[in-house]
């Protein structure tokens, strides 16, 4: 009933919108693997995890698609492809964008912090660098689009959806951007996508895993079999690899419950929209 809801409603909107979406999604499919370079032992952050975030917000949105205009259509669907993009930047431009970054306080807790853990800690903030750049490479029509999708991809993580300045009600000729609402949506969506269909055995030999937390985060992910969004519920359905994973999968659990509080907070805060899915509980699945 959900796939592809947010698709469907842009192209039969707008056609304009919708083509140009298509063709940034077309241009971004080898950027975003260039993740691997720096990250060849990390979770998927490719084009596979964009359309599963896609899927995810289809599913969370449900039958309050009809609710949303073109314009929060437009910017939920780049968003999402271009969340991560911040992973696999360039050495020039990570150079370059890291300048705009008040690293002060981090480097002071992590003295001996590697590029590759600046990027990862700040890879939402690299995104919204990204996206500034090359706005004219993905064809967005308007600042007021460019500034909504780079505050929405940016808001997949870290930042306060609560601040009104930086997450404000937007119009266009398109309609209204609330752009909080998205963020919240495309953050939940994020942080569910940890199911054994995150793709790894097609991107990684996990065999040659060596660090510990690498070898728990895949077995983890693997032991998820599916992630279900009901009405009200979000349900991890899942086969353990081993007894251990048990409470890292209950951990997990823990922390998607905390992002989903919070996101139906800002949905119920900062919006007219809500989030109907109350609580994450996990399930195992009898063989």
């Amino acid at each position: 009933m959900t796939d592809y809801l947010l698709e469907k409603k842009l192209s039969m909107e707008s056609p304009d919108l919708h083509g140009r979406m298509r063709d940034s999604a077309v241009v971004l499919q080898k950027t975003l693997e260039s993740f691997l370079s720096w990250f060849p032992d990390f979770t998927d952050h490719s084009s596979l995890h964009s359309l599963d975030v896609i899927d995810f917000c289809n599913r969370l949105i449900g039958p309050s698609v009809s609710d949303l205009s073109v314009a929060e259509v437009y910017v939920l669907l780049m968003a999402s492809y271009l969340h991560d993009v911040g992973m696999g930047i360039r050495e020039k431009d990570y150079e370059e964008f890291k300048e705009n970054l008040d690293l002060g306080e981090y480097s002071k807790k992590h003295p001996d912090a590697k590029e590759t853990d600046i990027i990862r800690d700040f890879h939402n903030e690299f995104s919204g660098f990204f996206i500034y750049k090359y706005a004219d490479l993905f064809d967005i029509p308007s600042e007021d689009f460019t500034f909504a999708i780079v505050q929405v991809s940016r808001g997949h993580r870290k930042t306060d959806l609560f601040d009104e300045k930086e997450y404000p009600d937007l119009d266009t000729e398109y309609g209204k951007i609330r752009t909080a609402y998205l963020s919240a949506i495309i953050r939940l969506a994020d942080e569910i996508d940890v199911g054994a269909d995150r793709n790894p055995e097609i991107l990684f030999d996990t065999s040659k895993l060596t660090r510990q937390r690498d070898i728990d985060a895949f077995g983890t992910h693997e032991s998820i079999r599916t992630v279900d969004v009901e009405k009200e519920r979000i349900v991890l359905r899942t086969i353990p690899k081993e007894p251990r994973f048990v409470p890292m999968i209950e951990d997990l659990a823990g922390k998607i419950q905390t992002t989903l509080d919070y996101c139906r907070e800002v949905a119920e805060k900062r919006s007219d929209l809500r989030i109907t899915q109350k609580e994450v509980v996990v399930e195992e699945i009898v063989q």
